[in-house]
């Protein structure tokens, strides 16, 4: 079993610690996004990560590998059984993804990347337009959403791991959640982190991030 990417990157965290919950073991590759071999073109026609092997069996895209996952090896469910908890589940996730993802990774891109790998200096007017205008709404409605204590479904799933993973990438750029503007998403957020599966992440991801902004 193999994931194909970089381990800083969200959607490869969020796969990652899908594999750790479920205690199955997996090699990493890595491979930087938007690498355009023939080799990773064949399992990842996009070239985005993650990509995903086992055996003779390969996917793109990280809620499509993640479903065959809690498919293929039941161990540890990380979705819901039922059929509006799947649906909302499903819901949140693509929420996380296609929403709360774009502004965290701006974040990270102007206030790591820039400065630090591409040595060009950050877009300060950009990052206030995140934090001050387009994130606020995106939190007030996570903090709707998310459950006072515990997880969404019982044990730890995809749609909890799916909406921290981004939120650590702002962090890694200095941006936290307000506990006093958004104090159920800063614990959720807390929960989530230092849940072992996700803690393991991070863990393997201080490496780069050190490298990055050295």
């Amino acid at each position: 079993m193999k994931i194909h990417g970089t381990i800083i990157s969200p959607n490869v965290r969020k796969v990652l610690a899908v594999l750790n919950i479920k205690g199955l073991k997996y090699e990493k590759v890595h491979v930087i996004p938007g690498t355009q071999t023939p080799e990773y073109l064949a399992i990842s026609p996009r070239g985005h990560v993650p990509a995903f092997e086992d055996g003779d069996f390969n996917t793109p895209d990280s809620q499509i590998i993640v479903e065959y996952l809690d498919e293929q090896y039941s161990k540890s469910p990380v979705m819901p059984l039922l059929p509006k908890e799947r649906a909302k589940s499903r819901w949140l996730t693509e929420y996380a993804g296609s929403v709360d993802f774009p502004c965290c990774a701006t974040i990270f891109r102007e206030c790591v990347l820039k400065p630090n790998f591409i040595k060009e200096a950050k877009n300060k007017s950009l990052v206030e337009e995140v934090i001050k205008d387009k994130f606020p709404p995106i939190l007030n409605y996570l903090e709707s959403q998310v459950p006072d204590e515990g997880f969404f479904f019982g044990d730890i799933g995809v749609v909890d791991v799916s909406i921290v993973s981004p939120l650590i990438n702002a962090e890694y750029g200095d941006y936290y959640i307000d506990a006093k503007t958004w104090p159920k998403l800063a614990d959720f957020v807390y929960r989530v982190k230092t849940h072992a599966a996700f803690k393991m992440c991070i863990e393997d991801e201080k490496i780069i991030l050190t490298l990055l902004k050295s």
